[in-house]
């Protein structure tokens, strides 16, 4: 910080980022909340009860020494290669390409601030989530390429080609995509990192939501090709499906020149991640998964509810997302702003983010459909309500 000469301290650049998006949401339910409107409890990742072994893991964990590894404790590390190995045939060396950091969003200022030097451009494909404060503090600059709504949200190849210029470093994908729920198929991810190769760029791709897909559609992670074009680093977090949110904890998988780079920056930062919550999140990983399977079973049939329900409301039946627990809604039907539109949900107990934070049309928000039946019940009801008040 800097010192004034009236002997007060004033803070630097970075006090000017705006709210993260997600917080704003919060802050204004909050308002709602003491104005006396029951704002609907809508949740994306599942809470679900900690099961008797993990709950064994962490009462072991808080009576044994902290080894303090900075890449993560090697159980959890080659609990999470096992499982990347299984699912989608990645053979990864876990102790050279992997590193815990405290949830993705941590996991991705640390990968932007490691790879990007000031003046630097990153393309960004929209609608998104909230990337641009921590590629700023990077010192970079997002270049945003926009997807369209009558393609269903798809990536814009040209576009993203297009936007390349001599400044630009890194393609920063959101795979599947928060908030559209858009899910690229492999020939379209294949796509993306030809297009990295041909101009030397590096290639970051957030799939914290990988597990959740609909309609029979498959997740396709970038590190699948990373024999065509190996400069690339997926963040994600262990928050959704392992229900692990309270823990904050995350991983990036990178290449060893880079993972090396971020441990040491992790070093500096935080020493390393908590034992007790890593410890929770290897038995998450290891251990049965029928409690984890069971909620996830259930998103299907959440999608079916509130797509249905969202197109007898009276608003646009919106984009059918292929993966995620959310999905952009338009409804310039309740007003002509996006705080007139906020108004009119939020006096029906509603708490969205506006599509405008996430680079996406004014005139739509983000929905979360993971709470219980009853509560999506209520929030088609208070929809319906909204549109007959317009």
């Amino acid at each position: 910080m800097q010192r004034s000469t009236s002997n007060s301290w004033t803070l630097p650049n970075a006090s000017d980022l705006p709210a993260l998006g997600a917080m704003s949401t919060r802050d204004r339910a909050a308002r709602s909340a003491r104005d006396g409107v029951r704002v609907l409890p809508l949740v994306g990742a599942p809470i679900l009860p900690m099961p008797e072994h993990v709950r064994r893991a962490v009462a072991q964990a808080m009576d044994q020494p902290d080894p303090r590894d900075s890449r993560g404790l090697p159980e959890l590390r080659a609990a999470i290669a096992a499982e990347l190995e299984r699912e989608h045939g990645l053979r990864i060396d876990p102790e050279r390409r992997l590193l815990i950091t405290h949830g993705a969003m941590h996991g991705l200022s640390l990968v932007l601030r490691t790879v990007l030097t000031p003046g630097d451009e990153v393309i960004v494909p929209t609608p998104t989530y909230f990337f641009d404060g921590a590629i700023r503090e990077a010192g970079a600059t997002p270049a945003y390429v926009p997807s369209r709504e009558c393609d269903g949200w798809a990536l814009d190849l040209a576009g993203l080609e297009a936007a390349v210029t001599p400044r630009s470093r890194a393609i920063l994908l959101c795979n599947p995509n928060n908030p559209t729920g858009y899910l690229p198929d492999a020939a379209t991810i294949a796509a993306v990192v030809d297009i990295a190769a041909r101009h030397g760029l590096l290639v970051i791709s957030d799939d914290s939501w990988q597990h959740f897909t609909f309609d029979g559609r498959r997740y396709h992670p970038v590190e699948a090709l990373a024999d065509r074009w190996p400069h690339l680093v997926t963040v994600t977090s262990l928050s959704k499906y392992y229900a692990l949110a309270s823990w904050r904890l995350g991983y990036v998988l990178a290449p060893p020149p880079i993972l090396d780079a971020l441990e040491r920056r992790l070093q500096w930062e935080a020493v390393c991640c908590g034992v007790v919550p890593q410890r929770a999140a290897a038995a998450a990983l290891t251990g049965p998964r029928d409690w984890l399977d069971r909620a996830l079973s259930t998103y299907q049939a959440k999608l079916d509810r509130v797509c249905d329900g969202i197109a007898a409301s009276g608003l646009p039946e919106p984009v059918r997302p292929g993966a995620g627990a959310f999905l952009l809604v338009d409804c310039s039907r309740l007003g002509d702003t996006p705080a007139d539109i906020d108004r009119v949900l939020l006096a029906n107990g509603i708490a969205t983010v506006r599509g405008a934070d996430m680079h996406a049309p004014g005139t739509h928000v983000r929905l979360t459909f993971g709470s219980d039946e009853h509560v999506l019940d209520e929030l088609i009801r208070n929809l319906g309500q909204a549109c007959r008040e317009s």
